[in-house]
């Protein structure tokens, strides 16, 4: 009886060790352990346990810096209801955001607030040159399913808008920003506050079949650094106004609706 008790003994300190240092996993060790599921990505001066952890630094495979990333994981992942939040910042981006995962396809992210210095994205075909000012956008819910966004509710502005081109900084106003998807549809809009020297109106479909974009730009002023940059979209109308239409998938050939 003595071996059989020694090694039940045995059997439960160890059983107890590993439930402590599962409860209190070092963040370190835990991000080692998980080092395929991270699709690349490097932490460095990594601290706080698995379920309460900080990265001084988080870089893409690439090396490119996204800056210092905070996370909170439930411990209710340990019966398989994975939520956690995450917190990253730099300089130039802020993001903060709340993941649940209801089953192995589908994930329902919350809370979502980005905060970007649009001049990241560096010279874009879109505008026709390097946007700039600051994007504040709240996402109240997006639902993915297969990494595609089966529902969401998003709203953002644009503030202090404006486009950087060779022959000058165009100052374009303030943008607002809607999101709405349903039934693995999204429709986006994206207007200007009426004060700028651009009236812009935006309309954005998204779905699994195709996208399709439309643009009515319209100057407000007769800034000459402005008008050059509206010409290189195309031939403006009578009243200055270029409009502009990009499709793609099946909705480049469904020429009755907007829609994809």
């Amino acid at each position: 009886m003595k071996p059989l008790r020694a090694l039940l003994t045995g059997l439960a300190v160890f059983l107890i060790a590993l439930a402590l240092l599962v409860w209190f996993m070092p963040a370190r060790l835990a991000l080692s352990l998980m080092q395929s599921r991270l699709h690349g990505l490097k932490f460095d001066r990594i601290g706080g346990t698995l379920w309460q952890g900080h990265a001084g630094q988080v870089s893409t495979p690439a090396g490119t810096a996204l800056g210092s990333l905070a996370w909170t994981l439930s411990r209710r992942a340990l019966l398989g209801d994975v939520q956690i939040g995450i917190d990253l910042r730099q300089p130039q981006l802020q993001l903060q955001a709340k993941m649940h995962r209801i089953s192995d396809t589908q994930e329902d992210w919350h809370d979502i607030t980005l905060h970007a210095d649009m001049a990241q994205l560096g010279v874009q075909a879109l505008f026709n040159g390097q946007p700039q000012g600051q994007l504040d956008l709240h996402v109240t819910q997006a639902l993915l399913q297969g990494q595609w966004p089966m529902q969401a509710d998003a709203s953002g502005v644009w503030s202090h808008a404006a486009v950087r081109t060779a022959q000058g900084t165009i100052p374009l106003g303030t943008m607002r920003l809607t999101i709405l998807g349903e039934s693995g549809a999204l429709k986006a809009a994206l207007d200007d506050d009426g004060r700028g020297s651009l009236q812009t109106a935006g309309r954005l479909s998204f779905s699994p079949l195709g996208w399709d974009l439309s643009m009515n730009l319209k100057p407000r002023s007769e800034n000459p650094a402005l008008l050059h940059w509206l010409d290189g979209f195309g031939t403006p109308a009578a009243d200055g106004s270029v409009q502009l239409r990009y499709r793609g998938g099946l909705a480049q050939f469904n020429t009755a609706t907007g829609n994809p």
